[in-house]
């Protein structure tokens, strides 16, 4: 079966399935994404970690220049962070969230990080949606945008 994927606008997806389609959010395709990959690895015999995929959409808070980083930081709920962070164990993820989001509530992070017990997998997971809703949110609002090195201006 195939599997077709338009853009409608920048918070609407239309996914073709066979002769149906169906209308989703940018998370509900990153959903989508993350089952596919998963259904692909079984088929060839490999393991997959759904978190694994998680983990990696909430990655794309590193691909926001500090300005940006802020205004989503305000965003956010620091306990889901918190949980980001420790699933994550991303250095630069927790270097650019600590630089970013003040300093109380940076020292607070620290000792979190320190002493809290790791979530649980399905408790990440929903900490993770929520932060990637939220990023999703704020690009389809035009306030923040995600840049690599191919980004261009003219």
């Amino acid at each position: 079966m195939k599997i077709g994927i338009k853009k409608v606008h920048e918070s609407e997806w239309l996914v073709h399935i066979g002769c149906a389609s169906v209308r989703m959010d940018p998370f509900s395709l990153a959903l989508l994404e993350i089952m596919l990959e998963h259904l692909l690895a079984l088929e060839h015999g490999e393991s997959h970690s759904t978190l694994k995929s998680y983990v990696k959409l909430g990655l794309k808070i590193k691909m926001l220049p500090d300005l940006e980083c802020q205004k989503f930081l305000r965003e956010v709920e620091v306990k889901d962070l918190l949980d980001l962070m420790m699933v994550a164990d991303d250095r630069e993820l927790n270097t650019l969230i600590l630089k970013n989001i003040g300093g109380i509530l940076a020292k607070q992070l620290k000792a979190d990080l320190m002493s809290a017990i790791v979530p649980t997998e399905e408790h990440a997971k929903r900490a993770i949606k929520r932060i990637v809703e939220t990023l999703f949110e704020l690009e389809s609002r035009g306030e923040i945008e995600f840049r690599t090195e191919a980004t261009k201006y003219i």
